[in-house]
């Protein structure tokens, strides 16, 4: 994994060189590194986007959140424009505000054991998946998707 600043400075070609060869580790630290330190007004409309064609999906939560507590500033952004032109974008973003800034809990506390993944962020999803020593990378209902169908093999062998 290449110095945090060489991270910082080329997170998003290291992410589309990282998906296009497989290193899910070095691609999982670029997303990071950009969910924690790089989205603005002026990028977040631009990072939605990224992030949903490169499944990055922490850093989509992340930017997400971030619209969601600054929408005007991001809607004056120029990447907003971009983001117009994407109706799955445009519903998700939409989605987002109406269940307004509220935090969701890491963990579900519904009497099924947790097992709520659809409201866990994205963060939990992969730990949980690592410790089932399952795939940790792709979009949110990917990883929502690998959960539940080890859950199904658990039943199933019990």
């Amino acid at each position: 994994v290449p110095p945090n600043d060489t991270l910082r400075k080329d997170a998003r070609a290291i992410v589309r060189a990282a998906d296009r060869f497989g290193c899910t580790g070095l691609n999982l630290a670029a997303e990071a590194e950009l969910a924690m330190d790089g989205i603005t007004k002026e990028n977040a409309a631009e990072l939605i986007l990224f992030a949903d064609g490169t499944n990055c999906a922490m850093l989509k939560e992340a930017a997400m959140e971030y619209f969601v507590a600054n929408a005007q500033d991001v809607m004056a952004s120029d990447g907003y424009r971009e983001v117009t032109e994407s109706n799955k974008i445009m519903a998700e973003m939409m989605a987002a505000m109406a269940a307004g800034n509220k935090k969701r809990p890491a963990e579900s506390s519904d009497s099924d054991g947790g097992r709520d993944y659809k409201r866990m962020r994205v963060a939990t999803l992969r730990q949980k998946l690592d410790v089932k020593s399952l795939d940790v990378d792709g979009s949110k209902e990917m990883l929502v998707s690998r959960l539940e169908e080890a859950d199904c093999d658990v039943i199933e062998v019990e």
